[in-house]
């Protein structure tokens, strides 16, 4: 597909929310009434509340004194919160059945999910109106100057998905099992699709199997599903193949499963070849039947169960999905600075079968190789180091649509509203705890030395308005292992600042402390010196100390040079190859000629370069790729996304990633298959 295709593809393309379901939406057309989820600005005037309907709710907010209002959306965190909340979700009897969490202020706010309509930004693939987190962009989060919310069409990795944890309430074979979340609808002409941003958490304290998703109405033991009150043609839920691969439905994450991500950068640490998740039963190619249900009961060819692969204790040492009480524990490095983001996972600790006992181990790529107590230590003594359970391995995120027709058709007793429910499917096999659980791992991560140690990082420079973290490492003040404790030190500037800031341990039984300085200690001036201060407890009042400089950001490279046109081959066999076409053009306006590389990288690991030099100004360069389909596995199709980008001293320019994609088919023996 070009992109001269696709406008005038955009008129025709069967579409789950319109076309692509014609056949089986029989009068949908002729309905006086649609609907749509309430959506209205909060008390605060932040869009998208009013939708999530709190009737089966609890919103807890962290602090003494601090609230919450279901009314209006409006709240407040008491002084001596720690701007966390979260919100509870209850059966029809009061049983607390799961959780509903989101990033925590100022990254987002309660109560964790909120509804957009009619985002003006969206890609044409995509529906226009999504249930997401209640998130805001980096840079404009809630306590900047100008705090903007992240919506549909807002980037990658800007927190789009609110989790639900299933609680053990949801396995104990009492009630319902399910975890309901309920909607407010009004009515409105035509009919809508809701893109739904979420991660399910398995916090059930067993292994499951899978899970199943449905729309209805009510909540508990009253719930009924949209087919069974014949409201199937107005209410429904699916996965449409014109949006996403039958293994892009309900994944692990990529940085723990998978090939090269081209939107993270990652590659699965676990496996480095083929996600983790599960098939959905309901997922067809092309016209997709009404249904008020997904099933997962299928994982992906992963090696999610089998980590690494080996006899014994090693023998399905994962298996079946964990939840959070069985998961290992890993040792992370803080590769952006920033100690209140993800960071990477380099090490964890399990069975490992080419020594025949627990250790540490690297990951995939290295081929779960050992790692030594030396360099344990090692890591101990480097303040951007931390440990803790890998909890990604129990967060599954989903990809799916809700389409809401005609709300008048609705059962009374709904009230106008709608339900999605969530339900885990618990593991039959038997198969028992991983090896490692109730295991401390030998040797811990620690900072031993009670030579204090401090670090103010960027180093020895800093960007105005970039993020400042200031760290502490003394093995006098970790105290208490069970707990993470708390350091104070004092942050000044050459202009005559000076604050207070708090720092906490960086886990359980660690020994490092870190935080963030206050915006307003990097929004300096350029050559102001930024300084931390830490009284040494063990060295009769010895105060350590580290600074930084501020600087001017640096001249952004201007270039003229852009993608014009990308073509892909829309589908392919599985060992056939084809040709993959990029175009460039250096602007009729460009001040001079230009010199760079461009970029093409697939999610099969696929990587093509071509350098260019001296593009004259209104020149054009049209540059050809030889591509050979290959699937992972032989009797599985995948889909392969591409990514293009022109890079110009080091720094990317130009790029397109939206929509450029490949079906790569199953070679079926002894049959003819058309290709375009």
């Amino acid at each position: 597909m070009t992109i001269r295709d696709k406008n005038q593809q955009a008129a025709t393309r069967q579409r789950w929310g319109r076309t692509l379901l014609a056949a089986a939406i029989l009068g949908l057309t002729g309905s006086a009434y649609a609907g749509k989820i309430t959506s209205v600005p909060s008390a605060s005037g932040a869009p998208g509340f009013g939708g999530w309907n709190f009737g089966n709710t609890k919103v807890l907010l962290n602090g003494t004194g601090s609230w919450f209002n279901t009314s209006t959306g409006a709240y407040l965190f008491a002084a001596d919160s720690d701007f966390t909340y979260q919100t509870n979700i209850f059966d029809r009897i009061g049983t607390n059945m799961g959780i509903v969490l989101a990033k925590d202020w100022p990254v987002g706010e309660p109560a964790g999910i909120k509804i957009v309509n009619d985002d003006p930004g969206i890609k044409q693939d995509k529906p226009a109106n999504c249930i997401m987190a209640t998130s805001y962009l980096k840079g404009n989060y809630l306590d900047s100057a100008d705090p903007k919310q992240v919506i549909c069409s807002s980037p990658f990795q800007t927190h789009k998905r609110f989790k639900v944890a299933m609680l053990p309430s949801t396995v104990d074979g009492q009630g319902s099992e399910s975890v309901d979340l309920v909607f407010n609808v009004e009515p409105e002409a035509g009919e809508r699709t809701y893109e739904i941003f979420q991660k399910i958490n398995n916090w059930t304290g067993k292994r499951l199997a899978g899970f199943k998703v449905e729309v209805g109405f009510g909540v508990g033991d009253a719930f009924q599903g949209a087919n069974a009150v014949g409201a199937l043609a107005q209410l429904d839920i699916a996965v449409p193949s014109d949006l996403w691969s039958p293994t892009q439905l309900a994944t692990f994450s990529a940085g723990l499963f998978g090939p090269l991500d081209k939107h993270t950068g990652e590659v699965g640490f676990f496996d480095s070849n083929t996600r983790a998740g599960f098939y959905i039963d309901e997922y067809v190619t092309d016209v997709q039947p009404l249904s008020d249900t997904l099933r997962a009961t299928r994982p992906l060819p992963s090696d999610y169960g089998n980590l690494p692969a080996g006899a014994g204790a090693a023998a399905y040492q994962f298996g079946p999905w964990l939840p959070n009480t069985m998961l290992p524990t890993g040792i992370f490095f803080d590769d952006d600075g920033n100690p209140e983001t993800d960071a990477a996972l380099v090490a964890w600790y399990g069975y490992n079968p080419a020594v025949s006992r627990m250790g540490w181990m690297r990951g995939s790529l290295d081929s779960f190789a050992g790692v030594g107590a030396a360099d344990i230590q090692a890591m101990g003594a480097n303040l951007l180091y931390t440990s803790a359970v890998i909890d990604d391995l129990v967060n599954v995120g989903l990809n799916y649509v809700v389409r809401i027709g005609d709300v008048s058709s609705f059962p009374v007793t709904s009230n106008n509203t709608f339900t999605i429910r969530v339900t885990p499917t618990v593991d039959s096999s038997g198969t028992p705890a991983p090896a490692f659980v109730g295991v401390s791992p030998d040797p811990l991560l620690l900072y031993t030395s009670s030579d204090a140690a401090v670090q103010l990082d960027p180093q020895p420079t800093f960007t105005i308005g970039s993020v400042l973290t200031a760290r502490v490492g003394d093995s006098d003040l970790n105290v208490d292992p069970a707990t993470a404790e708390t350091v104070d030190v004092q942050i000044s500037t050459s202009t005559g600042k000076i604050t207070t800031l708090t720092l906490v341990e960086q886990g359980l039984n660690r020994g490092v402390f870190a935080a963030i300085l206050p915006a307003d200690y990097s929004d300096v001036p350029a050559g102001t010196a930024v300084t931390m201060s830490y009284t040494d407890a063990s060295s009769a009042g010895m105060v350590k100390t580290s600074s930084t400089m501020a600087q001017a950001a640096p001249v952004p490279i201007l270039s003229d040079v852009s993608i014009t046109d990308l073509s892909v081959p829309e589908s392919l066999l599985d060992g056939q190859s084809r040709n993959l076409m990029l175009s460039i053009a250096n602007d009729k306006t460009a001040a001079a000629p230009a010199t760079g590389e461009v970029l093409l990288t697939g999610t099969d690991g696929s990587e093509f370069r071509a350098a260019f030099t001296d593009l004259r100004v209104g020149g054009k360069l049209k540059l050809k790729f030889r591509w050979t389909a290959r699937l992972a596995n032989p009797a599985t199709p995948e889909t392969v996304e591409w990514r293009a980008s022109i890079i110009v001293d080091s720094e990317t320019v130009d790029g397109v990633d939206s929509d450029y994609i490949t079906q790569v088919l199953v070679k079926k023996s002894g049959k003819n298959a058309k290709i375009k």
